[in-house]
């Protein structure tokens, strides 16, 4: 079992090729800024956890997310039906890590959010979730994808590690009130966030993301991202028919002021040129006590370009997809 922490309590940064089995954030030897170790009760509350599916295609997007902040917990599902542009939102916030579970090991785990009227499983071969009205069930096939897992710095002495894996097809099913829907690849494809760290007390982000299939039948995912996870390394790239390119940094130039506006996505190595066309949004704000958020996710679509290593250009079209603005006071 490879585990991200090793024996000194220490960890290598940088882009990970093989799976991390373990992500043993407790066994860190954590200090505060100015030297003080931390102890390990201390330890085990001050990591953030997250995991996110978001399921994309011609008729839905659908997101997914469970939250362990150890202080308080967070589970959201929200259903996008693109052609009647209507969006059914389902989120909960829990004391504590009651619950609430991310096991630490983004490949094997599981992830479960629970309360009387929303629940929320995220293995990574099968997601389901319930509530008043809905539900959700479909099973991942992750055998050819190949996620990027990164681990980098995080203010004077935290630290992030990321694993996206994009685009992974799928099958399963979507049930809303009285309506129905099958889900699968190709018309359907998945993508999966899972993040776990000793993250800045303030941060914010931009993301951008999707996973779909292309007009010629090849497969398409990729993760943007800037104001995280950026410290030496990026968590920046495209993926097609599982091939990756790597990009470096990114820039998101949008209204703050009127997210639904058109969004201009580049990359400073010329690999990414994208619009992105809001159609819907879903966000909260949250201000309570040691805990702040600002959080605005949106969908739409892509178009733009994207340059492989090879130099051959893959054009988008009306590819649907999540961006996203954030700021946290964690």
């Amino acid at each position: 079992m490879r585990s991200l922490v090793n024996e000194t309590g220490s960890i290598t940064f940088g882009m990970y090729p093989d799976r991390i089995d373990h992500v043993n954030y407790e066994e860190y030897r954590l200090e505060t800024p100015m030297g003080i170790p931390v102890p390990r009760i201390l330890r085990q509350i001050m990591a953030n956890q997250f995991h996110f599916t978001g399921i994309i295609g011609p008729e839905l997007i659908i997101g997914m997310a469970v939250v362990d902040l150890k202080y308080l917990g967070n589970g959201f599902v929200y259903i996008y039906d693109r052609r009647a542009n209507t969006m059914t939102d389902m989120r909960k916030l829990q004391a504590g890590s009651c619950g609430v579970s991310i096991d630490p090991s983004p490949d094997t785990g599981r992830s479960i959010f629970t309360s009387p009227s929303l629940v929320i499983k995220l293995n990574q071969d099968r997601i389901s979730a319930r509530g008043e009205g809905f539900d959700i069930s479909a099973t991942l096939d992750l055998s050819g994808t190949h996620p990027l897992r990164i681990c980098s710095r995080a203010g004077y002495r935290g630290w992030v590690y990321t694993q996206k894996t994009t685009p992974v097809p799928l099958t399963g099913s979507v049930r809303l009130r009285d309506r129905s829907w099958d889900i699968a690849s190709p018309s359907y494809m998945a993508l999966i966030d899972w993040t776990c760290g000793y993250m800045r007390r303030q941060t914010f982000w931009n993301w951008a993301s999707t996973a779909c299939t292309l007009p010629d039948g090849r497969s398409l995912g990729w993760n943007f991202s800037c104001g995280v996870n950026e410290t030496s390394f990026t968590e920046n790239a495209f993926w097609v028919d599982s091939a990756m390119t790597k990009v470096d940094t990114v820039n998101f130039v949008f209204e703050p002021n009127d997210l639904m506006r058109p969004w201009h996505i580049t990359s400073c190595d010329q690999k990414v040129d994208l619009t992105f066309h809001p159609a819907s949004r879903r966000g909260e704000k949250i201000s309570a006590l040691v805990l702040s958020s600002r959080f605005t996710q949106l969908l739409g679509v892509f178009e733009g370009t994207l340059r492989c290593d090879d130099a051959s250009e893959i054009v988008v079209k009306d590819c649907p997809g999540f961006a996203e603005d954030h700021y946290a006071k964690w």
